[in-house]
């Protein structure tokens, strides 16, 4: 029961710590600012990416595409960057527009993220995307047959 309690104590501190820099963030509206939290802040690389992402998690509701972005950029690790980023695609929702899709599937660096994203583009911009815009997408698919079934997609399926 002893080992239990110990990761316990260690669990409650974690979050403390956390949370107490959430709090000391800034509450600026730039993007560089939002959810920002200083590397000076004695938490790990992990733990500020977590206290970036309850942020913008928190935040989203205020939050443009590009200030969405700008955390997203910020985060230290790869995954977690890419985890925001699909936060920034998903949960703001009619708010970004098919350039700004297009810029965050750009943005994202891990091959199978980037080619569900830009699906999700397509799908969501399905009635608007001009052929030539649906192509743009399709060219960047990381996997060949991603690529080839979108290209069928934009020449035949299109709406």
């Amino acid at each position: 029961m002893g080992t239990r309690w110990l990761h316990i104590v260690l669990v409650v501190l974690a979050m403390m710590t956390v949370a107490n820099a959430f709090a000391q963030a800034p509450r600026s509206s730039s993007s560089s600012a939002t959810c920002a939290v200083s590397k000076n802040s004695k938490l790990a690389m992990d733990q500020r990416d977590d206290a970036r992402m309850a942020c913008l998690k928190q935040k989203k509701a205020q939050l443009s595409v590009a200030q969405c972005l700008g955390v997203a950029a910020s985060m230290e690790y790869t995954t977690n960057g890419d985890e925001a980023r699909m936060v920034c695609l998903y949960d703001l929702g009619s708010r970004v527009s098919a350039k700004e899709c297009l810029a965050i599937t750009k943005a994202i660096e891990y091959p199978d993220s980037g080619d569900e994203a830009r699906w999700e583009c397509i799908r969501r911009f399905n009635k608007s995307l001009s052929t030539k815009q649906c192509r743009v997408f399709a060219k960047a698919m990381s996997y060949p047959a991603n690529a080839q079934r979108a290209e069928q997609y934009c020449s035949g399926e299109l709406q």
